[in-house]
């Protein structure tokens, strides 16, 4: 997460950057992967403002709160965000509740894989029985999903492009996505 602080028309203590920095650190409770978060704090007489802009892929959340304290501004404008970012993920998991209900394509019951062995005389047959309902997330839930129950790999309909994909967990720690086209 890449923090931006800018303050206008006064100068900024460090413990008022350590606690905006603090506040802003629960918003990864919400999402792994915040892009860039920036706050503008401004004092204008005894207006103490705070805004803070949150880019998450694919979405910005704002909030501007005032007070007579910078800190109560800052935590004012946190809750804010915090409140927004509920709401959108309630609204993203009552979506894919819905699209869940309609959506009863399922993975193929039997996965039969032959092939001839070089150095035996009969092949090798492996029967795999899967049954596992395909849903819609985007590639960030598909993600979590994974994690929580600890597979390294994933099949799902993407919400965004509507198209089939396939995320799996590469060697080096890090996510790999295939978009596979029909």
């Amino acid at each position: 997460m890449k923090l931006t602080t800018t303050a206008r028309h006064f100068e900024a203590e460090p413990g008022l950057l350590e606690h905006t920095e603090e506040r802003l650190l629960r918003l990864k409770r919400y999402f792994d992967h915040i892009l860039n978060v920036d706050v503008i704090m401004s004092v204008e007489k005894f207006r103490h403002i705070a805004e803070i802009n949150v880019h998450v892929n694919g979405h910005d959340f704002n909030a501007k709160e005032e007070s007579e304290d910078m800190y109560t501004s800052i935590d004012n404008t946190a809750k804010s965000l915090e409140r927004q970012i509920k709401r959108f993920k309630a609204k993203l998991k009552s979506s894919h509740q819905k699209s869940k209900k309609h959506m009863k394509e399922h993975i193929p019951r039997e996965i039969v894989i032959k092939s001839d062995s070089v150095g035996s005389a009969s092949g090798i047959e492996l029967l795999e029985n899967i049954d596992r309902e395909l849903v819609m997330l985007n590639v960030e839930e598909a993600i979590l999903s994974m994690n929580k129950v600890s597979e390294d790999f994933l099949l799902f309909n993407n919400t965004e492009s509507g198209r089939l994909n396939f995320v799996y967990k590469r060697s080096d720690g890090h996510y790999g996505v295939i978009d596979i086209s029909e």
